[in-house]
């Protein structure tokens, strides 16, 4: 069966996903045009035409729009490039193409970055980060991991979801560094030696010694 497990999307299931579209990209314009900060709920809703109590029950609050955009943008990315990764030679130039890529949109989105970054740290400090909501970029850096897994370049004793979020918290720390002034340092750069941390430790390794 070509379909495999994949169950038709009912008529219900359809609108909801169609309006939540239409809102991402209606408050997207928005925040384009008139600033994040100078963009409401209700100004997204009446863009939209929709009633508020909907526009809530999709999204909370606009931060959870940025997210949710954030989220399809990585999605998409993961997509594209999850062929183009697999064919590379080793773990360390998997990860620096995947994170150079991913953050690349980063450098040209601070702002958005900004928010949804804010947002996330937000909801992980009061537990209800949502477990099942994995972005693409963490679905590429957890599959480039298995792949060093089974090719025997990085250890087998810690699970993937472990060394995935050692890499998220250590990326995470960088960008915020980087949105505080981000003449310091070029953020791709920094990935690279993100990479270089995740894979080789801390320790001085220096020749010389």
């Amino acid at each position: 069966m070509g379909s495999g497990n994949m169950l038709p999307e009912n008529r219900l299931e359809r609108k909801k996903r169609e309006t939540r579209q239409k809102i991402i990209t209606t408050a997207l314009d928005l925040f384009r045009r008139q600033g994040f900060n100078n963009t409401t709920m209700e100004q997204i809703a009446e863009k939209t035409d929709i009633a508020r109590k909907t526009l809530y029950n999709h999204f909370p609050v606009k931060e959870a729009i940025v997210d949710e955009y954030m989220r399809d943008i990585s999605s998409e990315f993961a997509k594209k490039s999850m062929k183009a990764i697999r064919d590379l030679p080793d773990t360390k130039s998997r990860l620096v193409a995947a994170l150079d890529k991913a953050y690349q949109w980063v450098e040209e989105n601070p702002e958005f970055a900004g928010i949804c970054l804010g947002y996330r740290m937000k909801n992980i400090c009061r537990g209800s980060e949502d477990e099942n909501s994995v972005t693409g970029t963490r679905s590429i850096v957890s599959e480039i991991i298995r792949l060093g897994q089974e090719s025997g370049e990085i250890r087998r004793d810690f699970p993937v979801t472990v060394l995935a979020t050692q890499i998220d918290i250590l990326r995470g720390a960088v960008v915020m560094d980087w949105l505080k002034d981000m003449s310091r340092f070029e953020l791709r750069r920094k990935m690279v030696m993100v990479t270089d941390l995740f894979l080789n430790g801390a320790a001085n390794r220096d020749d010389s010694e």
